[in-house]
């Protein structure tokens, strides 16, 4: 199937993920990528299934199998894509991870590890709102494609479902009388009462630990958000290992313990006197330093000025660079940065962090154009695995224009001219251009005739054979 009506990049690309999968369970994932990037509306698994165009040849059944009984694993996925991107990252720089979590609305009592979270975009500062769905904690590689002008794009790597405390989701509507519920309904919250309670801290902790492992002796500078700059993240953190965060302005800093003295006794101390607030510090501050740096894709030239202290409340033994910006223009308020690597300066910082934006914009994108998570998966196994393969269909996607470009290829997509200053290409443009692709490799290859039986020998007459 692959080699005859799949682009040859497509092709080779996919290749690299049989290693995962049994050998009846690899043609599953190719009908599976092709029927998610050609579906049409809303991505239901019937519909990714008639998208790939599978339909006659094997049973819808084996599409939700693939997902709930299958043995393969998202880990085994994930580490295939890390290793095919690190092709576009330069050797002696770090590795930029980003960490973060998105939020994918269900409807559905009997939806398996669905709970009630913190919904950021229906929430307002005066009223918080909470949604019954997933929670997915992603950690994404940070790569500089050819076509990102040099923006760059998340690859999405490693997932881990968070699962809250409230379960949620019971009420039932208006007039509707209130029951037991079938067995759907008691199979969901059995496994939302068995799942084991886990932060988003840890979940993010132990993805850090394996792609660690998977980068070997590379540094990696893990982005995330001031949420995400706990104890549990940045202390016993693998030693190849930075953290770049934002930093609160009313955090307690510290200076670094005193030297002991000769003949001191007791316990060393862990920590030095307490430091002004950053506040403070920024309100008495008279010299800033102009900094030119390309932030989110713009040439901006900020005031900063940087320092070093000791964060007890977050990281107890080591002392982190703090960077603090503003904007010249005084439209937005001051803002601070840290990094756990001393020997960084203050562009690195801030050209570092603003990586993170692009796994906003991949959150987007595989909602918007992919249906992240718009698959009703029921059973435990399948949850897990739905929502995240759709990640790993975003990055193949990118993968594939990356190669397609690097073997003179063209990529072409529908125009639109009413976007006049448009000049980065985005997600839906690639999502385009290897569909026409597809629909190019399929109508160009030439069909193979069907064998007709053979006819079979004619028997001879008994006279023939009397005669003989």
């Amino acid at each position: 199937m692959s080699n005859r009506i799949l682009p040859p990049t497509l092709a080779v690309l996919l290749t690299t993920f049989t290693q995962c999968f049994q050998a009846r369970s690899v043609v599953i994932f190719e009908w599976l990528v092709i029927g998610w990037i050609q579906c049409q509306g809303r991505r239901t698994l019937t519909d990714v299934a008639l998208a790939s165009g599978a339909i006659g040849e094997r049973h819808i059944s084996v599409f939700h199998r693939f997902f709930s009984r299958a043995s393969w694993t998202l880990d085994a996925l994930g580490r295939v894509v890390f290793m095919v991107a690190l092709k576009w990252l330069p050797a002696d720089q770090p590795l930029v991870v980003l960490g973060d979590d998105t939020l994918a609305r269900k409807g559905g009592k009997s939806i398996a590890l669905a709970s009630m979270h913190h919904d950021p975009l229906l929430s307002s500062a005066r009223k918080p709102f909470a949604s019954f769905g997933h929670v997915w904690v992603v950690l994404a590689l940070w790569v500089p494609l050819p076509f990102g002008s040099g923006r760059g794009f998340a690859l999405p790597v490693l997932f881990r479902l968070y699962v809250s405390a409230k379960r949620g989701g019971e009420r039932h509507r208006a007039g509707r009388r209130q029951g037991r519920g079938g067995p759907r309904l008691r199979a969901a919250r059995t496994a939302h009462a068995q799942h084991r309670q886990v932060t988003k801290l840890e979940l993010l902790r132990e993805m850090v630990g394996l792609l660690a492992g998977w980068a070997g002796e590379r540094t990696i500078s893990l982005v995330v958000d001031s949420a995400y700059a706990g104890r549990t993240v940045l202390e016993d953190r693998p030693p190849n290992v930075q953290v770049v965060s934002r930093l609160r302005l009313d955090a307690a800093l510290y200076a670094p313990p005193p030297p002991r003295r000769a003949g001191q006794k007791g316990r060393p101390r862990r920590r030095g006197d307490r430091l002004p607030a950053l506040q403070q510090v920024i309100a008495q501050r008279r010299r800033w330093t102009a900094l030119p740096v390309v932030l989110y894709g713009r040439s901006v030239t900020p005031r900063t000025f940087t320092l070093t202290a000791l964060w007890y409340g977050a990281l107890r033994s080591q002392l982190i660079r703090i960077v603090v910006v503003r904007d010249p223009n005084r439209r937005r308020h001051d803002e601070a940065f840290f990094c756990t690597d001393l020997d960084r300066d203050a562009a690195f910082v801030l050209q570092t962090y603003a990586h993170r934006w692009t796994l906003e914009v991949t959150f987007h994108d595989t909602k918007q154009h992919l249906g992240f998570g718009q698959a009703q998966r029921q059973t435990r196994q399948a949850v897990k695995r739905t929502a995240p393969f759709v990640g790993v269909v975003y990055s193949l996607v990118l993968l594939w224009a990356a190669a397609h470009l690097e073997q003179d290829g063209s990529l072409s997509w529908s125009v639109r001219p009413w976007y006049r200053s448009k000049t980065a290409v985005a997600f839906p443009d690639l999502l385009s251009a290897l569909q026409q692709e597809l629909w190019r490799a399929r109508f160009s290859t030439p069909p193979v005739p069907a064998q007709r039986p053979q006819n079979p020998a004619p028997v001879p007459h008994r006279s023939q054979q009397l005669a003989a």
